[in-house]
Protein backbone atom coordinates (compact mmCIF):
# COMPACT_ATOMS: atom_id res chain seq x y z
CA UNK A 1 0.00 0.00 0.00
CA UNK A 2 2.80 2.75 0.85
CA UNK A 3 4.77 4.02 -2.29
CA UNK A 4 6.88 6.52 -3.21
CA UNK A 5 6.38 8.65 -6.62
CA UNK A 6 9.85 9.64 -8.38
CA UNK A 7 8.99 10.69 -12.36
CA UNK A 8 6.40 12.98 -13.03
CA UNK A 9 4.82 10.26 -15.10
CA UNK A 10 4.11 8.64 -11.57
CA UNK A 11 2.94 11.90 -10.10
CA UNK A 12 0.51 12.06 -13.11
CA UNK A 13 -1.25 8.50 -13.36
CA UNK A 14 -1.35 8.81 -8.83
CA UNK A 15 -2.06 12.60 -7.69
CA UNK A 16 -6.15 12.11 -8.55
CA UNK A 17 -6.21 9.35 -6.42
CA UNK A 18 -7.15 9.27 -2.78
CA UNK A 19 -3.95 7.14 -1.03
CA UNK A 20 -1.30 9.34 0.38
CA UNK A 21 2.23 8.72 -0.95
CA UNK A 22 5.68 9.50 -0.56
CA UNK A 23 7.51 11.66 -3.42
CA UNK A 24 11.30 12.19 -4.34
CA UNK A 25 14.17 12.63 -7.58
CA UNK A 26 12.72 14.71 -10.46
CA UNK A 27 9.53 15.57 -8.35
CA UNK A 28 11.53 17.39 -5.71
CA UNK A 29 12.36 20.25 -7.77
CA UNK A 30 13.28 22.59 -5.16
CA UNK A 31 15.96 22.92 -2.12
CA UNK A 32 16.05 25.36 0.51
CA UNK A 33 18.04 26.19 3.51
CA UNK A 34 15.37 26.83 6.41
CA UNK A 35 16.55 29.25 9.65
CA UNK A 36 17.15 27.22 12.72
CA UNK A 37 13.93 25.90 14.58
CA UNK A 38 14.90 28.31 17.10
CA UNK A 39 14.74 31.55 14.90
CA UNK A 40 11.60 29.98 13.73
CA UNK A 41 9.38 29.51 16.66
CA UNK A 42 10.87 32.83 18.25
CA UNK A 43 9.68 35.01 14.95
CA UNK A 44 6.37 33.38 14.73
CA UNK A 45 5.86 33.34 17.96
CA UNK A 46 5.12 36.86 17.99
CA UNK A 47 3.28 37.51 14.89
CA UNK A 48 0.10 38.34 15.11
CA UNK A 49 -1.17 36.38 11.96
CA UNK A 50 0.52 33.25 13.63
CA UNK A 51 -1.71 31.02 14.97
CA UNK A 52 -0.86 29.39 18.54
CA UNK A 53 -3.11 25.79 19.55
CA UNK A 54 -3.28 23.80 22.37
CA UNK A 55 -2.15 20.67 20.39
CA UNK A 56 -3.37 18.03 22.60
CA UNK A 57 -4.04 14.83 20.67
CA UNK A 58 -7.28 13.60 20.76
CA UNK A 59 -10.38 12.73 18.23
CA UNK A 60 -10.83 15.74 16.90
CA UNK A 61 -9.28 18.94 16.13
CA UNK A 62 -8.47 21.08 19.19
CA UNK A 63 -8.16 24.92 18.86
CA UNK A 64 -7.98 26.39 21.43
CA UNK A 65 -5.79 29.50 22.06
CA UNK A 66 -2.66 29.35 23.73
CA UNK A 67 -0.62 32.21 22.42
CA UNK A 68 -0.03 33.94 25.21
CA UNK A 69 1.30 31.26 27.54
CA UNK A 70 3.54 30.53 24.66
CA UNK A 71 5.02 34.00 24.37
CA UNK A 72 5.79 34.31 27.46
CA UNK A 73 8.25 31.66 28.18
CA UNK A 74 11.89 31.74 27.02
CA UNK A 75 12.98 30.21 23.64
CA UNK A 76 14.07 27.24 25.39
CA UNK A 77 11.09 26.52 27.39
CA UNK A 78 9.03 26.84 24.16
CA UNK A 79 10.82 24.40 22.37
CA UNK A 80 10.02 22.09 24.84
CA UNK A 81 6.46 22.48 25.46
CA UNK A 82 3.52 21.80 23.88
CA UNK A 83 0.83 23.96 21.52
CA UNK A 84 0.53 23.58 17.59
CA UNK A 85 1.95 26.83 15.57
CA UNK A 86 0.45 27.58 12.33
CA UNK A 87 1.19 30.23 9.71
CA UNK A 88 -1.31 30.49 6.94
CA UNK A 89 0.68 33.80 5.29
CA UNK A 90 4.40 33.59 4.89
CA UNK A 91 4.50 35.84 2.22
CA UNK A 92 5.41 38.54 4.38
CA UNK A 93 8.19 36.77 5.13
CA UNK A 94 10.01 36.38 1.77
CA UNK A 95 11.63 40.07 1.63
CA UNK A 96 15.48 40.06 1.59
CA UNK A 97 16.82 39.69 5.51
CA UNK A 98 13.26 38.15 6.22
CA UNK A 99 12.84 35.16 7.91
CA UNK A 100 12.05 33.35 4.41
CA UNK A 101 14.14 35.61 2.30
CA UNK A 102 14.55 33.37 -1.33
CA UNK A 103 11.67 31.14 -0.51
CA UNK A 104 9.73 31.99 -3.35
CA UNK A 105 12.84 31.59 -6.07
CA UNK A 106 14.16 28.70 -4.23
CA UNK A 107 11.13 26.94 -3.68
CA UNK A 108 7.81 28.01 -4.99
CA UNK A 109 8.86 28.74 -8.44
CA UNK A 110 10.53 25.64 -9.06
CA UNK A 111 7.48 24.11 -7.46
CA UNK A 112 5.00 25.89 -10.16
CA UNK A 113 7.02 25.32 -13.00
CA UNK A 114 7.40 21.50 -12.56
CA UNK A 115 3.42 21.03 -12.47
CA UNK A 116 2.77 23.38 -15.53
CA UNK A 117 5.20 21.42 -17.59
CA UNK A 118 3.78 18.00 -16.30
CA UNK A 119 0.47 19.62 -17.52
CA UNK A 120 -1.16 20.91 -14.25
CA UNK A 121 -3.13 24.31 -13.63
CA UNK A 122 -4.64 25.45 -10.09
CA UNK A 123 -6.38 28.29 -8.80
CA UNK A 124 -4.09 28.88 -5.74
CA UNK A 125 -0.92 27.70 -4.47
CA UNK A 126 0.83 28.56 -1.42
CA UNK A 127 3.13 27.19 1.46
CA UNK A 128 2.00 27.40 5.30
CA UNK A 129 4.66 26.61 8.16
CA UNK A 130 3.57 24.32 10.88
CA UNK A 131 5.29 23.65 14.10
CA UNK A 132 3.91 20.89 16.68
CA UNK A 133 5.86 20.89 20.16
CA UNK A 134 6.73 17.61 21.94
CA UNK A 135 4.54 14.86 21.00
CA UNK A 136 1.60 17.29 20.21
CA UNK A 137 -0.75 16.37 16.89
CA UNK A 138 -3.07 17.78 14.68
CA UNK A 139 -6.44 15.50 15.19
CA UNK A 140 -8.45 13.88 13.14
CA UNK A 141 -9.70 16.11 9.85
CA UNK A 142 -9.81 16.46 6.26
CA UNK A 143 -8.55 19.27 4.05
CA UNK A 144 -9.98 20.79 0.67
CA UNK A 145 -6.88 21.18 -0.62
CA UNK A 146 -3.83 19.07 -2.54
CA UNK A 147 -0.95 19.39 0.38
CA UNK A 148 2.93 18.59 -0.34
CA UNK A 149 3.83 17.94 2.89
CA UNK A 150 7.77 18.45 3.26
CA UNK A 151 9.45 17.52 6.81
CA UNK A 152 12.09 20.09 7.79
CA UNK A 153 12.63 19.91 11.38
CA UNK A 154 12.18 16.29 13.66
CA UNK A 155 9.88 13.56 12.74
CA UNK A 156 6.29 13.42 12.58
CA UNK A 157 3.70 10.72 11.80
CA UNK A 158 1.73 11.34 9.06
CA UNK A 159 -1.41 8.92 9.71
CA UNK A 160 -3.80 8.25 6.33
CA UNK A 161 -6.54 5.43 6.17
CA UNK A 162 -5.99 2.92 3.33
CA UNK A 163 -9.50 2.71 2.07
CA UNK A 164 -10.42 6.73 3.18
CA UNK A 165 -14.32 5.95 1.22
CA UNK A 166 -15.11 3.68 4.13
CA UNK A 167 -14.82 5.98 6.18
CA UNK A 168 -15.20 9.48 4.61
CA UNK A 169 -18.27 8.80 2.13
CA UNK A 170 -19.71 11.65 0.16
CA UNK A 171 -21.66 12.83 3.12
CA UNK A 172 -18.89 13.11 5.61
CA UNK A 173 -16.53 15.03 3.21
CA UNK A 174 -18.96 17.72 2.34
CA UNK A 175 -19.92 18.04 5.84
CA UNK A 176 -16.71 17.68 7.50
CA UNK A 177 -16.05 20.45 9.24
CA UNK A 178 -15.78 19.45 13.08
CA UNK A 179 -15.54 15.47 11.70
CA UNK A 180 -14.60 13.40 14.67
CA UNK A 181 -12.14 10.51 14.42
CA UNK A 182 -14.59 7.38 13.78
CA UNK A 183 -14.86 4.58 16.36
CA UNK A 184 -13.69 1.16 14.84
CA UNK A 185 -10.42 2.47 12.99
CA UNK A 186 -7.57 0.10 14.13
CA UNK A 187 -4.24 -0.21 13.03
CA UNK A 188 -5.21 -2.24 10.04
CA UNK A 189 -6.91 0.57 8.96
CA UNK A 190 -4.28 3.08 8.81
CA UNK A 191 -1.81 4.05 5.99
CA UNK A 192 1.24 6.27 8.38
CA UNK A 193 4.41 7.27 7.19
CA UNK A 194 7.15 8.49 9.33
CA UNK A 195 8.43 11.72 7.76
CA UNK A 196 12.35 12.84 9.07
CA UNK A 197 13.77 15.30 7.94
CA UNK A 198 13.50 15.82 3.94
CA UNK A 199 10.80 13.47 3.57
CA UNK A 200 7.76 14.65 0.89
CA UNK A 201 4.30 13.08 1.16
CA UNK A 202 1.36 14.08 -0.84
CA UNK A 203 -1.77 14.33 1.38
CA UNK A 204 -5.00 13.98 -1.12
CA UNK A 205 -7.91 16.28 -1.65
CA UNK A 206 -10.80 15.62 1.26
CA UNK A 207 -8.64 12.23 2.75
CA UNK A 208 -9.21 11.89 6.52
CA UNK A 209 -5.61 12.19 8.16
CA UNK A 210 -3.83 13.29 11.49
CA UNK A 211 -0.35 14.05 12.18
CA UNK A 212 1.26 13.34 15.45
CA UNK A 213 4.60 14.66 16.80
CA UNK A 214 7.79 12.67 18.37
CA UNK A 215 9.40 13.48 21.25
CA UNK A 216 11.40 16.27 19.82
CA UNK A 217 9.49 19.81 18.34
CA UNK A 218 8.93 19.29 14.62
CA UNK A 219 8.38 21.77 11.74
CA UNK A 220 7.35 20.78 8.13
CA UNK A 221 6.48 23.25 5.00
CA UNK A 222 3.36 22.28 3.38
CA UNK A 223 1.88 23.71 0.09
CA UNK A 224 -1.60 23.75 -0.16
CA UNK A 225 -3.16 23.41 -4.14
CA UNK A 226 -7.08 24.46 -4.80
CA UNK A 227 -8.82 23.78 -8.06
CA UNK A 228 -5.67 21.54 -9.18
CA UNK A 229 -5.86 19.97 -12.22
CA UNK A 230 -4.40 17.55 -14.91
CA UNK A 231 -5.07 18.60 -18.21
CA UNK A 232 -8.52 20.26 -17.21
CA UNK A 233 -9.65 17.52 -14.86
CA UNK A 234 -10.20 18.26 -11.14
CA UNK A 235 -9.46 15.14 -8.86
CA UNK A 236 -12.74 12.87 -8.47
CA UNK A 237 -13.45 14.62 -4.81
CA UNK A 238 -13.09 17.96 -5.88
CA UNK A 239 -15.33 17.12 -8.61
CA UNK A 240 -17.84 15.82 -6.21
CA UNK A 241 -17.69 18.57 -4.59
CA UNK A 242 -17.82 21.29 -7.10
CA UNK A 243 -21.22 19.15 -8.39
CA UNK A 244 -22.82 18.93 -4.62
CA UNK A 245 -21.94 22.70 -4.56
CA UNK A 246 -23.89 23.30 -8.07
CA UNK A 247 -26.91 21.64 -6.87
CA UNK A 248 -27.28 22.99 -3.13
CA UNK A 249 -26.73 26.46 -3.89
CA UNK A 250 -28.82 27.61 -0.74
CA UNK A 251 -26.94 25.66 1.94
CA UNK A 252 -24.89 28.85 2.71
CA UNK A 253 -23.72 27.94 6.00
CA UNK A 254 -22.36 24.86 4.80
CA UNK A 255 -20.70 26.17 1.56
CA UNK A 256 -18.90 28.87 3.90
CA UNK A 257 -17.35 26.37 5.79
CA UNK A 258 -15.29 25.47 2.36
CA UNK A 259 -13.18 28.28 3.22
CA UNK A 260 -9.71 27.22 3.35
CA UNK A 261 -8.68 26.10 6.54
CA UNK A 262 -5.67 24.17 5.90
CA UNK A 263 -4.21 22.00 9.21
CA UNK A 264 -1.39 19.21 9.47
Amino acid sequence: MKKTISTWQQFQESWEGVINFLMDGECIPFSYSMPSIEHIVDELRYDPETRITIGTKGKSLDLRDVAESVRRLSIEEALHSPFAMAHFKLQKFYNPGKLLDGFEEDVMEPWKRALKSAGFTWTRCYPILFISGPQCATNYHMDYSHVLAWQIYGTKLFTGLKDPDRWAPLETRIHCKGVQRPEGITEEDELTYVMTPGTVLWNTFLTPHWVEASDKIACSINISHGGLSYRGKLCRHEDELKLWQLEHPDEEEVLNSYTPNYLQ
